[in-house]
């Protein structure tokens, strides 16, 4: 139960934290994490293979947090 707590508390935090980020950092995070994860998981646990997941999964999550940030109108937008 108290693991349970611990866990709960830390996603919490973690949301808080990364709400003031901006997309482009929090697509950067989320693709190494899960690149890392994927790494992991194709290699058997390789230290290199979580290591390259990681480094290519941030940066498909920098340029899908990117393509977030850009406005979705030309400027100036005149009325």
């Amino acid at each position: 139960m108290k693991k349970t707590i611990a866990t709960l508390i830390l996603a919490g935090a973690s949301t808080l934290f990364l709400s003031g980020c901006s997309n482009q950092a929090v697509g950067t995070g989320v693709g190494a994490a899960a690149g890392a994860g994927l790494g992991y998981a194709v290699t058997g646990g390789s230290a290199a293979g979580t290591i390259i997941g990681a480094g290519l999964g941030g940066i498909v999550g920098n340029s899908v947090g990117s393509s977030y940030d850009r406005p979705r109108y030309p400027y100036p937008y005149y009325y």
